[in-house]
């Protein structure tokens, strides 16, 4: 199975649900690649105009909020550009193998089934979105989501809630802003912390260069005032080039297993002595 954009034929290979169970009319969700700066993509899933679910950026491995992270027996995945085309490509090991994927209306998900043949049934390999922190922008801007917290989203550390009367209502959907402005204009510069294990955030305000290594990368977000955290585009072996952001981190949730390392933009002050960030604020 192949979804992506060829550029030179206009041509978008998508996944649309049927409309309902008995009318194969497209309906409103949509599974998808939305491409940026010609090359920079992210999957999404749409109901209507509205974002429901993103996968994350290909890191070179995985797609970075995926949770089929591990090497399986049932097929690789591959990223690729050739030409003027971008596509993501699931690829059987086992031709005998029956494996569908289906966008599903009535449970707004995307969903791989295999069939088992012991059983007759089809049988949920993977599925997104999987949990509340799948849903694109629960925590709004700046916010982390963790699954298993009294409470699912956070403020990256060094912000604080927009609206701390919703915030404690658990609408989060304001978002977080900084406690205090950066210093890039000042002699004395900001700094970054490290944020592990995370689904990257959305790409559409994003930049990448392949060549850069990642202690370029940290020099070309520092000495640019717009840009608000950088990361590794490539993670595998030893990683390799740049990926930073412009504006608000939209999307951000803690990966369980797996997942990269973030580098945020903050003031030095709240960097800790290791160079992570000291810690999530937690808001009950």
């Amino acid at each position: 199975m192949e979804i992506g954009w060829d550029s030179r034929k206009g041509l978008n290979r998508k996944l649309s649900a049927w409309k309902n169970w008995d009318d194969p009319c497209p309906g409103d969700f949509s599974f998808g690649i939305e491409v940026e700066h010609d090359r920079y993509a992210d999957a999404y899933a749409h109901k209507g105009t509205t974002t429901y679910y993103r996968s994350g950026p290909w890191n070179g491995i995985v797609v970075s909020g995926g949770q089929d992270i591990t090497p399986n027996q049932l097929f690789d995945r591959h990223f690729f550009y050739i030409g003027n085309s971008l596509n993501y490509r699931y690829t059987l090991k086992n031709n005998s193998v029956i494996t569908i994927i289906v966008v599903n209306q009535t449970k707004s998900k995307c969903e791989q089934l295999v069939w088992m043949e012991g059983d007759l049934s089809w049988w949920s390999y993977v599925y997104a979105p999987r949990d509340d922190c799948d849903k694109y922008g629960l925590c709004g801007a700046n916010g982390n989501c963790v699954i298993g917290e009294n409470t699912a989203c956070q403020c990256l550390e060094g912000f604080k809630p927009k609206s701390q009367s919703k915030w404690e209502l658990r609408d989060w959907s304001d978002g977080c802003i900084r406690k205090n402005p950066l210093n890039c204009q000042d002699g004395d510069k900001d700094d970054f912390g490290k944020l592990d294990g995370i689904k990257m955030p959305d790409t559409r305000n994003a930049w990448f260069n392949d060549s850069m290594n990642l202690k370029e990368c940290r020099v070309k977000c520092l000495n640019d005032c717009s840009c608000v955290a950088y990361s590794n585009r490539d993670v595998s072996g030893e990683g390799k080039g740049c990926r930073i952001w412009y504006g608000d981190l939209m999307d951000i949730r803690q990966i369980s297993e797996g997942g990269q390392e973030l580098y945020i933009r903050i003031p030095p002050l709240e960097v800790g002595r290791d160079g992570k960030v000291k810690s999530l604020v937690r808001l009950l």
